[in-house]
């Protein structure tokens, strides 16, 4: 499914961009398609502003808290060799301060015991003491020459050094050799003017003491009087949907806990709150003619059940409005809609009259619809608790958050409706002419009047304009879809 994001990019990039923006939160919720925004489309298309570091920390989880810290700068060192390698093998030597080294020579190699203990027995030899102590300093100071120098000689070696140790278990050291190495990477890769990002993606998705930790640690890593990341990195993003993390956070600690308090020391700004339902709502009319149906036969029939525009379809109508609605409400994921390719109806008899008439799934819209539609939210169960939910939130006739045209409404209703009393008329075998229909939704009763006719393949409906342009202001577009499914439910139609 692509998704046009120029302006959503335009939007995010705006945001970035803000002054002193240095601690990113991206928040969505699950399957909108942060990660997909993030790695198709700012990622390739910013590479010429951001060297962006991508890491995905679900796999942390089977590691113990104190490991977190560790495991980002392997997953940082590891993307930085396969994205930049040219950075790191093209260039004669590691420009690291010496103040630095000398820093992480004491912390690796330096043995305080072991020096102390050789400059005790040089003082106990009269005459020798000063000579002997001088020549220990050498030692230690030839000691951290090559130190320096190796540091300076084989980056790769290094690197491959620690990739390795990693694998069989290390000390584990808040601010080493390799982070220092990272540091000096991201400073080369700065140097090309461009700002060096990293992004924690699905954060959520984690152990609540890892999230927390990660949170925590890369907090610490800001420095408190520059506000410049101790790493290198000119923006912090950390992916996740904060009403998430902030469910996770009142478990753990309570509810009476301030997480406001606690979570915007993360952020610089504001929380970026990633929206691309409009998108995914422009995309739709693409997505749905390029699904494929493997059950339906070339029957010119079953045409309508294809679902493209160009078939100028009422069934199409009903089946894009109201995927539209539920991407609009927030209840249909772009991840959702990338995992069906194709729709299914299942090819078995139905009884649908008084009389046990036998009939097929493919006479009736209303089953083929609730088929397809029960598909995009895994279960006909989920599917109707969906629609419960929206029936109740949205006002009636509210067309703003229903995402419908206003010119197009009238004609879903019209439709929905006549797909749910031909499910009656058939069960009830109602004759051919005028009848009335009533429909109860919720405390109100509603009278339609509607017309039965023959065709070769059963009976149609059509429901009187007349009758439906006084009523559709005061009917529930949703409301009726869920009396449709207790309809379907109740005559086991679908069971």
């Amino acid at each position: 499914m692509n998704i046009k994001n120029d302006t959503l990019l335009q939007d995010f990039l705006n945001h970035l961009e803000l002054e002193g923006n240095n601690d990113i939160i991206f928040s969505a919720p699950f399957g909108t398609g942060k990660t997909f925004f993030l790695k198709e489309d700012f990622v390739p298309k910013c590479e010429e502003q951001y060297n962006a570091i991508h890491l995905y920390p679900v796999n942390y989880s089977v590691s113990s808290n104190e490991d977190i810290f560790e495991l980002i700068k392997y997953d940082i060192l590891f993307e930085l060799v396969l994205k930049y390698k040219d950075s790191i093998e093209n260039i004669d030597a590691l420009e690291l301060d010496k103040g630095l080294a000398l820093q992480l020579y004491m912390q690796d190699n330096f043995k305080a015991l072991d020096f102390t203990q050789q400059v005790f027995k040089a003082t106990t030899k009269l005459g020798k003491s000063i000579s002997d102590i001088l020549g220990l300093l050498k030692i230690e100071k030839d000691k951290f020459d090559e130190f320096y120098s190796g540091l300076k000689a084989n980056e790769f070696e290094t690197i491959r050094a620690y990739l390795e140790s990693f694998e069989g278990g290390r000390g584990l050291k808040e601010y080493d050799t390799i982070s220092a190495l990272i540091s000096e990477i991201l400073r080369r890769l700065k140097l090309r003017n461009k700002q060096n990002v990293l992004i924690i993606d699905d954060l959520d998705r984690i152990d609540p003491e890892h999230i927390f930790r990660i949170f925590n640690v890369l907090s610490a890593h800001r420095d408190y009087h520059t506000s410049k990341n101790k790493f290198g990195f000119d923006k912090v993003i950390l992916v996740c949907d904060i009403e998430n993390i902030k469910r996770i956070y009142e478990h753990r600690y309570g509810r009476n806990v301030d997480f406001q308090g606690y979570i915007n020391k993360f952020y610089s700004r504001s929380i970026y709150e990633f929206d691309n339902r409009r998108y995914i709502k422009d995309a739709l009319r693409d997505y749905l003619d390029n699904l494929q149906y493997p059950d339906i036969s070339g029957n010119s029939e079953h045409i309508k059940y294809h679902l493209s525009d160009s078939t100028n379809h009422h069934f199409y109508l009903v089946i894009h409005n109201l995927l539209q609605i539920f991407v609009l409400q927030g209840v249909l994921s772009l991840r959702a809609l990338k995992n069906i390719k194709e729709l299914k109806i299942p090819n078995k008899g139905i009884y649908l009259s008084k009389r046990g008439r036998n009939s097929s799934i493919y006479n009736y819209e209303l089953l083929v619809l609730i088929h397809y539609l029960s598909q995009f939210f895994g279960s006909r169960a989920r599917f109707k608790e969906v629609v419960q939910h929206l029936a109740l939130q949205i006002d009636v006739g509210d067309l703003l958050s229903l995402g419908i045209d206003p010119y197009s409404y009238q004609d879903v209703l019209q439709s929905l409706l006549e797909m749910m009393i031909l499910i009656d008329v058939t069960f009830e075998n109602t004759d051919r002419g005028k009848h009335k229909f009533k429909l109860k939704l919720g405390d109100s009763i509603s009278e339609l009047e509607y017309e039965v006719d023959n065709y070769k393949h059963g009976k149609i409906v059509s429901i009187a304009v007349d009758s439906l342009n006084i009523l559709h202001t005061q009917l529930n577009l949703l409301g009726i879809l869920e009396k449709a499914l207790t309809i379907v439910e109740n005559r086991k139609l679908l069971s």
